[in-house]
């Protein structure tokens, strides 16, 4: 994409900042609230990638997932590949981005598991939600898609006692795994059209079901890849780079991390990063927060399961090196190291 093309989405997306905020989020309230819709919660992800080799090496030996099935097409190439996060989640790479190209958004797909298909796509067409077909995936599981006006494709799927997935439950769940948990991901969401369509969809925050997965919608955010110093949003030089970043940050996915510091140090030594890479703060959710991005700049956010207390406020660092207690923020929206 040229540069001009990159200025004026960077332009679009209005972000002249102030003091910095972690993200920019939408309150999307349901339209009217659609009693026992049959999802279960969130089932996958799937990222665009340049170099497979590269990615394989991030998601299966830096994250720690195990690599559990190969799709390929009738030429024998590979369309993409599946790591494991747990029997019911799982994160897909599509080896589908121009090498030296940029492309913004990098996610291909969200997947949200349904206990009952044939009943929710009914639903949604009552909805006026238009979802297509119900067909048979490649993976061995009946799935229909529909499109939101943002772009991203919603795909719903049951799994089968038959498909992919399930043929491999209780397998494939290796101590390695940086985390056990898809907690939830990320579209940008900034129309009114795509506001009023995540409404139809007839939940807020958090999906239906027992699992308390959810849909982020945030407008912008500024968790960036670019860490030390920050990227000048208001910087023509670097502003193609600030809104490649941006994009990276909001299509984005979270995993759910039992022990922060531990995940800390086991990444610093499988991925070789820096103190700064992994930086660990407190974010308005209360939760210790970090942020490493893949080889392609899409955002893989590790966020602790348990709360921190109330004293330690908003953008607090963990200090690099052994537990010690955290280093405190003086002012909102500024990390206090490095």
């Amino acid at each position: 994409m040229r540069a001009g093309v990159l200025i004026a989405a960077g332009l679009a997306l209005g972000l002249s900042m102030g003091a910095p905020v972690q993200a920019q989020y939408t309150t999307l309230a349901p339209a009217s609230e659609i009693k026992d819709l049959p999802i279960l919660g969130l089932a996958q992800v799937s990222v665009k990638v340049s170099d497979l080799a590269k990615a394989r090496a991030f998601y299966g030996e830096v994250l720690g997932f195990a690599e559990a099935f190969t799709l390929k097409d009738k030429a024998g190439k590979v369309g993409s590949v599946f790591f494991k996060v747990n029997d019911e989640q799982y994160i897909e790479l599509l080896p589908v981005l121009p090498v030296g190209q940029v492309e913004l958004v990098r996610q291909a797909r969200l997947v949200v598991q349904a206990s009952d298909l044939k009943t929710l796509h009914t639903i949604y067409e009552t909805q006026g939600l238009s979802p297509g077909p119900i067909a048979m995936g490649a993976d061995g599981n009946m799935i229909f898609r529909i499109m939101a006006p943002n772009g991203t494709a919603l795909d719903f799927m049951e799994y089968a006692p038959t498909g992919r997935q399930m043929r491999l439950k209780g397998k494939l769940l290796g101590q390695n795994r940086i985390s056990t948990r898809l907690l939830h991901a990320g579209t940008m969401v900034r129309d009114e059209p795509t506001k009023a369509f995540f409404r139809k969809l007839g939940w807020g925050r958090l999906l239906p079901g027992p699992r308390g997965d959810y849909i982020e919608t945030p407008a912008s955010d500024r968790n960036l890849e670019t860490k030390n110093p920050p990227l000048d949003p208001e910087n023509p030089v670097t502003l193609p780079q600030y809104t490649r970043e941006v994009y990276g940050a909001v299509y984005h996915f979270a995993l759910e991390i039992n022990d922060m510091h531990a995940a800390r140090e086991a990444l610093k030594q499988r991925g070789g990063f820096d103190d700064v890479r992994l930086r660990t703060a407190v974010g308005n959710n209360r939760r210790w927060l970090i942020h490493l991005f893949d080889g392609d700049g899409s955002r893989v956010e590790l966020m602790s399961r348990d709360t921190v207390p109330t004293e330690i406020p908003a953008f607090s660092v963990m200090p690099p090196g052994p537990p010690a207690p955290p280093i405190l923020a003086t002012q909102r929206g500024v990390y206090p190291w490095p």
